[in-house]
């Protein structure tokens, strides 16, 4: 029993594995509470996710976490927001299209198209981090480059936004689930599926720029167009 509950134990980092998950929902929770702090939650979390899945990196999660929150608060919070007044005025324009006889689904797709860009800028700003207008941006780049990944990413994140417009009593008993360990859930396969296009995007640069330092806002154009398409 000794060896079973030991530090090292296969158990007891599975155990404290899921113990991280579940301080870094609370956090992401707490933190996203002003709401207009929610795309600088989303970039610490996906610095955290990072942190949580370097197994040469020790430290902690948390500390992570709210570097890179601080670091994307100014930045990330600004491109968040402008994406976030695109979304409110694309999907009032679906709505009121729709009411006026547009077809159903070149509303949705409108408002899909706008969520799923609205889904990758912390991702990139964890990553790379570069301005405001660069971000929206990159975001573009990712998503035309890795459609599915990035697909999927969005799919993560707007889980329980889709739920709560279409099934609130599933939403509401769901709820343990969103408080303990959905978003850090979410955010790291969403860190998964993003890594190995940002690993090839450096891979990319170094290759062809040896003898410089990668920066971000010079990715997308020098990379993104070499970069294969999911």
């Amino acid at each position: 029993m000794k060896g079973l509950f030991s530090y090292d134990s296969p158990v007891m980092q599975i155990l404290m594995y899921i113990g991280d998950l579940i301080i870094l929902n609370f956090i992401y929770l707490v933190c996203c509470v002003p709401v207009f702090t929610i795309g600088a939650a989303q970039a610490g979390m996906y610095t955290a996710m990072r942190v949580l899945n370097d197994k040469e990196d020790d430290s902690s999660v948390s500390a992570a976490f709210f570097r890179g929150f601080a670091n994307g608060f100014g930045k990330v919070t600004l491109g968040w927001g402008l994406l976030s007044l695109v979304l409110v005025l694309v999907g009032v324009a679906a709505a009121l299209g729709y009411a006026f006889g547009l077809p159903m689904w070149i509303s949705i797709v409108s408002f899909c198209v706008a969520a799923l860009f609205h889904s990758l800028v912390p991702a990139f700003h964890s990553r790379f981090g570069c301005t405001a207008m660069q971000l929206i941006r990159n975001s573009w780049f990712l998503a035309v480059a890795h459609p599915l990944r990035s697909l999927g990413v969005a799919a993560l994140l707007w889980l329980p936004v889709v739920l709560f417009l279409t099934n609130t009593n599933l939403f509401m008993m769901a709820t343990p689930v969103w408080g303990t360990l959905y978003f850090s859930t979410a955010f790291l396969f969403a860190e998964l599926l993003l890594r190995k296009p940002f690993k090839t995007l450096v891979d990319d640069f170094n290759e062809k720029h040896p003898q410089e330092t990668p920066k971000t806002e010079e990715l997308p154009e020098k990379v993104f167009s070499d970069t294969p398409v999911d």
